[in-house]
C-alpha cells in the first residue's frame, strides 16, 4: 500500500507524536509498504523533501497562509495514496478533502492544554472524526472529554531494542540520597511547578536529591537551580538507569521508565489529566497525586516497603514488555482494512 501520514512535526523534531510515527513507519517499511509523511518544515536548514529511514518526508513551509496552497500543489501525493492518515491536524487537508475523502483516517493524540476543554474544540474533533473513515484515540480518556467515539484506542508502545540495559540499584544503598529524572517539556501543563515543590520538600526532610531534567521549556532556569537540564534528547534511556524515581506524565516516557525498572511519579491538576493517568492500563504501577504533599506520602510509603516496591517494579516491567509497537501497528492495519473494506462494500451495493 501507499500510505501518507500528515502530522504537525516529524523527525528530526522530538516529541511523542514524532516517536509514535517513527516506530509505526519503521514497521510499515519492513512490511514492504510505501510511506510518506507530510509535515512542517520546522527548521529552515531542513530539505523540502528527503528520505528518512526509508520514509519519504515532504515538508510544508511553516506559514499558515502558504499551507493550503502547498497542499493543493501536492495533491497528486494524496490522490496516489491508498491510505491517508491524519494526526490531529485535519484542517490541513480541507482544500482537497472532496478528492480524497474515501481514504482518510485520523488519530487524536492529545489535547489543547486548556481546561475545561472548549466546546469548539470538542465540536471540531467530532466533525473531523465524522469526516474520516475511522479514528484512533491515544488513551481512553479522550472520549470522556470530547464528543467523538473512537474506532480503536492505543497507548503507543515500547521499542525495547533501543533502551539501555542496566541493573537497577537498590534504594537502601543510601536511605538519604534520592536519584530522580524528570522527562518531558519543562512547562506548566506538565506540572513542573509541583515536581519542583516535591524536590523542595524531600530536601527539607533531609534527603540529598540528585535530579536530572530531560527536556526544555519556560521552567528551565528554575530547574537548573535544582539539577542538570539536558534539553530534549533522542534516547532518554541512559538517563533512566539507576534512578529511584522518574517524574513523568507521558504514556511513552512512562512505558520506557517501567521497562527499565523505575518507580514513576505522575501529577495531575484537573479531572482530564487525572483520567489520562488513571485510564492508562499500567496506572496501578504509578504514584499518582494532585499535590506535592500527597506525592511525598506515597513516595515515603513506597520506600518504607522495599519488598512491595521491588514486586511492583517486576510487574510494571512485565506489563511494559507487552506494550509493543507491533500491537499498535495492528490497530492501524485493522482500522485501514475495515474502513477501506466498508467503502468497497458500499460501492458494490450502489452498483
Amino acid at each position: 500500500m501507499k500510505i501518507v501520514h500528515i502530522a504537525k512535526y516529524y523527525l528530526p523534531h522530538l516529541g511523542g507524536v514524532e516517536i509514535h510515527l517513527k516506530e509505526i513507519n519503521s514497521l510499515l517499511i519492513k512490511m514492504g509498504h510505501e510511506v510518506t509523511v507530510v509535515t512542517l518544515k520546522h527548521n529552515s536548514k531542513l530539505a523540502d523533501s528527503a528520505i528518512c529511514n526509508g520514509v519519504k518526508v515532504i515538508r510544508i513551509p511553516d506559514d499558515v497562509e502558504q499551507r493550503w496552497e502547498f497542499i493543493k500543489s501536492h495533491k497528486d501525493t494524496f490522490l496516489e495514496a491508498d491510505v491517508i492518515h491524519v494526526h490531529d491536524v485535519f484542517w490541513w487537508i480541507m482544500p482537497i478533502y472532496k478528492l480524497i475523502r474515501k481514504k482518510i483516517f485520523i488519530t487524536f493524540h492529545g489535547w489543547e492544554t486548556k481546561y475545561p476543554v472548549r466546546f469548539n474544540a470538542k465540536l471540531q474533533r467530532y466533525v473531523y472524526s465524522k469526516l474520516s473513515r475511522g479514528s484512533i484515540h491515544v488513551g481512553a480518556w479522550i472520549q470522556k472529554f470530547y464528543f467523538d467515539k473512537p474506532s480503536y484506542i492505543t497507548y503507543g508502545g515500547i521499542n525495547a531494542k533501543r533502551l539501555t540495559k542496566s541493573g537497577k540499584k537498590n534504594h537502601i544503598q543510601d536511605d538519604f540520597q534520592i536519584s530522580i529524572a524528570f522527562i518531558g517539556r519543562l512547562s506548566n501543563d506538565n506540572e513542573v511547578e509541583k515536581y519542583i515543590q516535591t524536590v523542595g520538600i524531600l530536601k527539607t526532610k533531609g534527603y540529598k536529591v540528585n535530579i536530572t531534567w530531560i527536556g526544555d521549556g519556560e521552567y528551565r532556569q528554575k530547574c537548573e537551580k535544582l539539577g542538570e537540564v539536558t534539553g530534549f534528547v533522542k534516547n532518554i534511556s541512559k538517563y533512566l538507569v539507576n534512578k529511584d524515581l522518574i517524574f513523568s506524565s507521558s504514556y511513552l516516557s512512562i512505558l520506557e521508565a517501567q521497562l527499565i525498572g523505575n518507580n514513576v511519579c505522575s501529577f495531575y491538576s484537573n479531572n482530564l489529566k487525572k483520567a489520562y493517568l488513571e485510564s492508562f492500563p499500567g496506572s496501578k504501577y504509578l504514584l499518582i497525586a494532585n499535590t506535592p504533599e500527597s506525592m511525598i506520602s506515597k513516595i515515603t510509603l513506597l520506600f518504607d516497603s522495599p519488598k512491595s516496591e521491588n514486586q511492583s517494579k517486576i510487574e510494571a516491567r512485565e506489563f511494559a514488555k507487552q506494550q509493543t509497537w507491533g500491537k499498535a501497528l495492528n490497530i492501524y492495519l485493522k482500522l485501514w482494512d475495515e474502513g477501506l473494506a466498508h467503502h468497497s462494500e458500499c460501492n458494490r451495493i450502489k452498483i
